[in-house]
């Protein structure tokens, strides 16, 4: 199961939804993306949960908008690949914290 959806996508990338030219592109840059996430979180020693959380889905689609926007104009697909990791982090960082607090004796 894809962590987000080609229209999500297109809502970062400001494509009309109803135009479907680029889902096939999209959706394999979804594929793509998800598993750049997954390889991050292995870092952290993370993975999805089943039910994929909101930060992973828009990390999801920052990084698919990255992979499009990156094929047409690298310069410009950069603040997609910044926005990703922001998402990301956020998500790693509040994992991290929970785990934390599930470990400590406080």
């Amino acid at each position: 199961m894809a962590y987000s959806t080609v229209a999500a996508v297109k809502l970062v990338l400001q494509i009309a939804v109803d135009e479907l030219k680029y889902d096939a592109e999209i959706d394999a840059y979804i594929v793509s993306g998800d598993e750049i996430i997954v390889g991050l979180l292995k870092k952290s020693e993370l993975s999805v949960p089943d039910i994929v959380p909101k930060l992973i889905a828009d990390a999801s689609a920052y990084f698919a908008a990255w992979l499009f926007r990156h094929r047409r104009d690298p310069d410009a697909a950069e603040v997609f690949w910044v926005e990703a990791h922001k998402f990301l982090d956020t998500y790693v960082e509040s994992e991290e914290e929970v785990a934390f607090k599930v470990g400590s004796s406080a």
